[in-house]
């Protein structure tokens, strides 16, 4: 059991790291088990976080959506499976997943698949093509659209 002051202090450490930048509850969870605080002072904290706007793991998982597509080039699949990972619902997931815009997904799809087909040797066509379809599908998206974009690349 901590101190008044010692779980002031605590509450105090993950409230700046919640202002540097967004954090999930999971994240806030894993960062103040290591500091030996036992599961009801962190849900103590964790609520006093969500109460006082802190922690929001809706604007979080938003936040998350547009840079792991943005910046990691992922797909929903992947997207999904790291936010389920975290404790994240599924309607926020499914919330946050059905915001992103359609057309930017496609053509960030479609541009990593033809990055990726430069750098393929392509002697035969059915390699390069199971190639792509192993690549896309590794950062998480759904097949029926690799499928889509690799049979009109290879018309």
């Amino acid at each position: 059991m901590l101190t008044k002051e010692q779980f002031e202090s605590r509450l105090q450490r993950a409230k700046n790291i919640c202002s540097r930048s967004e954090k999930c509850s999971f994240d806030i969870k894993q960062y103040l088990s290591k500091f030996e605080i036992s599961e009801l002072e962190i849900d103590k904290i964790i609520n006093i976080l969500i109460k006082e706007k802190y922690i929001d793991d809706s604007r979080y998982t938003q936040f998350y959506v547009n840079d792991k597509l943005k910046f990691n080039k992922w797909g929903k699949i992947k997207i999904r499976y790291s936010l389920n990972q975290k404790g994240i619902s599924t309607a926020i997931i499914n919330q946050s997943l059905n915001k992103i815009d359609e057309h930017l997904y496609l053509e960030t799809l479609k541009n990593i698949i033809l990055h990726k087909n430069k750098g393929l040797n392509k002697r035969n066509n059915i390699h390069a093509k199971a190639a792509l379809v192993r690549f896309a599908s590794s950062r998480g998206f759904e097949y029926d659209l690799i499928m889509k974009i690799v049979n009109e690349l290879y018309k």
